[in-house]
């Protein structure tokens, strides 16, 4: 079977941390060893079912582990999360009558970036119709960061990271491929299409796209906590990850504290918004 889980995983820009990266490309090098019959089996031992949960007139929804486009049997066998899914899961919260209010509960390395930009776009949207915010416990990494950036605020425990603003993408090394006995033809109407990243022209083109892609990612973050691009590039950890109080002070979070009690103040503020809207 052609690895085709591997091979999309190897082509997509991601805003997520190196290690889980390859634990990403790890874990889709086995998928394509899996038979249908394999698969098929999988599929009818495990329900792909809504994360959301409710507590009181709040719905939890949830962000952990590396994060997908779109919700699928690799997002299932590797324990991940879809956009799609969180997706959904926002809709249902901000239809319901019974819900006041949203908490985004993270604890991912981050993702795709393909995707988290328009889920981003709708919970940033969804501040005009219910409160929304971010619990951190672990870390809101990349693409996770840019969901929270999302939401009216962030908290986050003592010991949880946030931050790692930025895209990779990986680019296949042709010279290995060569090796492999594998050789590539372009159409000559696309000298792009496939760069060399041998040469520096063909770095140069890859960065341009990854910086291009960054840029998007930084101006979300600056429109979302209402701070200057500059002040993102300047403070909000370059890149790198900042841990509690530190992330608090450096404006990239509004609070540190404890999940019951982000919790139980949120709930006020969603009957407090019922209460005016009524």
């Amino acid at each position: 079977l052609p690895n085709i889980a591997f091979n999309r995983a190897m082509d997509a820009p991601w805003a997520m941390l190196q290690a889980d990266i390859e634990n990403v490309l790890t874990v889709a090098s086995g998928f394509g060893d899996k038979s249908p019959e394999a698969l098929a089996a999988y599929r009818e031992k495990k329900t792909l079912g809504e994360r959301a949960k409710v507590r009181g007139n709040v719905a939890l929804i949830y962000a952990q582990g590396p994060m997908f486009k779109g919700a699928n049997l690799f997002t299932e066998m590797s324990g991940a999360t879809s956009y799609e899914m969180m997706r959904r899961d926002l809709q249902i919260a901000l239809e319901s009558p019974a819900i006041d209010a949203i908490m985004l509960c993270l604890d991912t390395p981050g993702g795709e970036a393909h995707g988290c930009d328009e889920l981003a776009h709708a919970i940033f949207a969804a501040r005009s119709i219910k409160p929304i915010e971010s619990y951190v416990s672990g870390f809101a990494a990349s693409a996770g960061y840019w969901l929270a950036s999302a939401t009216d605020k962030i908290t986050v425990s003592d010991l949880s990271s946030v931050g790692s603003i930025g895209v990779v993408m990986g680019v296949a090394d042709k010279q290995k491929a060569k090796e492999s006995g594998v050789i590539e033809f372009v159409s000559s109407q696309s000298p792009h299409k496939r760069p060399d990243v041998q040469t520096d022209e063909g770095r140069a083109k890859v960065q341009q796209f990854v910086d291009a892609m960054g840029d998007v990612f930084v101006s979300a973050v600056a429109k979302h906590r209402n701070v200057s691009v500059e002040t993102v590039l300047e403070k909000f950890g370059g890149g790198g990850m900042e841990v509690g109080a530190n992330a608090v002070k450096a404006g990239m979070a509004d609070y540190t504290g404890q999940f019951d009690a982000a919790l139980s103040q949120l709930s006020m503020r969603g009957k407090n918004s019922r209460f005016l809207k009524g």
